[in-house]
């Protein structure tokens, strides 16, 4: 099973999320509740998972 573009950019998307993690939802999520960084880091590993999973459409094992 290769990867593609897509699921590489998806993985390279979710470790970067969890330096985003550390450096500011880590710190300024738990002092004072702000509910747009926290909707958009859902949104972001959201999208993150569904390109790493992205099937490749050179992928024929069915």
């Amino acid at each position: 099973m290769g990867m593609s573009f897509w699921n590489w950019l998806g993985m390279l998307m979710l470790f970067f999320g969890i330096f985003l993690n550390e450096l500011y939802l880590g710190i300024n999520a738990w002092y004072e509740v702000n509910l747009g960084a926290i909707v958009a880091g859902v949104v972001y590993l959201v999208v993150a998972i569904a390109l790493s999973v992205w099937p490749s459409a050179s992928n024929q094992s069915a």
